[in-house]
């Protein structure tokens, strides 16, 4: 079984290699040869941590956010003091996880939090022309001096403190990208979780941060959610050693992928064994998998228990469960999108009532774009009566008390 992991692991990464060379033009995936491009070798170093001795316990706060920086804002930085906002509020936000950032955007928290937050970016795409730029063929060449980065779009990993080096895992699934309709998609993405080493302001010890986005669609053959769930196991799998080396690890990110077993598998690798119903054979606990917790410090937020079916109930403690990451796009029935997909993963907490999470919507109360709310009644709408908002993802917050070496 050794020799059968190995070699798998070795077609695996060979893969990768190939995939890159043989896109489409060359320029559809991210090649090795360009400097932009993510590396397939993993390479990671510490930041210099302070010793906060054995057994030390902490708050450990993190966000994800999938801001559709593209599609939904056309890589416009205009509306970003909204998230800086959301960002603020929820202070000290230790590990901020970003994804379908826009290459200016990522510039503009780097400026925006220089001192207090250090910033990462990896690409999925870059020569994705909603990002601002008209004209992406200048990037679809084997040059990478020449590229407008106007063009990429990617994840971003933030830690208030320190990053290490970046460890960007190479999570595979870029063979036969498929739409949901079975139909190969105009622009292949390259997948590669953004790591990095922290050494965090406050706290004193070993944590990894991960940001990722997971292949997207459904289609009726499953081909979409078998490699979603290997991408998700091959992550799994690679945070071990970290998890074993003492580290905190915490995962954030849109996994594209709903919770509960009984609508699928791909979220087994990271789920623990208690984790109601069915359980998984992963290391991490959900942040917002329990139903009486209070994120926001106003008081208990709604029963979670009831969402999905079947119910996650009494007395189990931890659940397969959560409230909806995806925001309702209008008032009609056909409209409503109650679908957790975006996760905040913690690799420890030091009893199950540490954690909490909830996540926020950002409508628009007005036309002008000014103010937001989580309250989609009242939600400003455009002339063919959806909703607007800044992102068609919730704004999701989380933590947890951990013990830190």
């Amino acid at each position: 079984m050794r020799i059968r992991g190995i070699l798998a692991a070795f077609v695996v990464a060979l893969s990768v290699v190939l995939m890159a060379g043989l896109a489409q033009s060359g320029a559809d995936l991210l090649r090795a040869d360009r400097a932009a491009g993510a590396d397939t070798k993993r390479t990671a170093t510490e930041p210099t941590l302070a010793d906060a001795g054995a057994g030390t316990q902490v708050q450990l706060r993190a966000v994800t956010f999938n801001m559709c920086g593209g599609l939904c804002n056309d890589g416009g930085t205009n509306l970003l003091h909204h998230i800086e906002n959301e960002i603020n509020s929820f202070t000290p936000a230790h590990l901020i996880m970003l994804q379908e950032v826009c290459y200016s955007q990522f510039e503009w928290f780097k400026t925006t939090y220089a001192g207090t937050y250090e910033f990462s970016f990896t690409p999925l795409l870059t020569n994705y022309p909603t990002c601002g730029a008209p004209d992406c063929s200048v990037n679809m060449d084997s040059d990478p001096n020449n590229d407008d980065k106007r063009c990429w779009i990617g994840q971003v990993l933030g830690a208030r403190g320190a990053l290490g080096t970046k460890d960007e895992i190479p999570l595979g699934g870029e063979s036969y990208q498929i739409d949901s309709k079975g139909k190969p998609i105009p622009l292949p993405r390259t997948f590669n979780a953004l790591c990095h080493d922290v050494a965090l302001a406050g706290i004193a010890g070993r944590v990894k941060g991960c940001s990722v986005h997971l292949r997207a669609w459904d289609d009726a053959n499953g081909v979409s959610d078998r490699a979603r769930s290997a991408q998700a196991a091959r992550l799994a799998s690679e945070l071990d050693a970290d998890i074993d080396a003492g580290k905190v690890v915490v995962v954030g990110g849109d996994f594209n992928m709903v919770p509960q077993p009984n609508k699928g598998p791909g979220l087994d690798s990271f789920y623990r064994p208690d984790a109601a119903p069915g359980g998984g054979i992963g290391r991490f606990y959900e942040a917002d998998t329990t139903d009486t917790r209070d994120p926001d410090g106003t008081g208990p937020d709604p029963a979670l228990w009831t969402l999905p079916d079947p119910d996650c109930v009494a007395p189990a403690k931890t659940c397969r469960s959560g409230q909806s990451t995806t925001l309702d796009l209008s008032p009609l029935k056909d409209d409503q999108r109650n679908s957790k997909i975006d996760h905040l993963f913690f690799s420890e907490a030091t009893t199950i009532d540490s954690l909490s999470g909830g996540p926020r919507p950002l409508y628009f109360k007005d036309a002008a774009r000014t103010t937001t709310t989580q309250n989609p009644a009242e939600a400003a709408r455009d002339a063919d009566g959806k909703y607007l908002k800044l992102s068609d993802h919730t704004f999701y917050r989380g933590w947890a008390t951990v013990t830190v070496s």
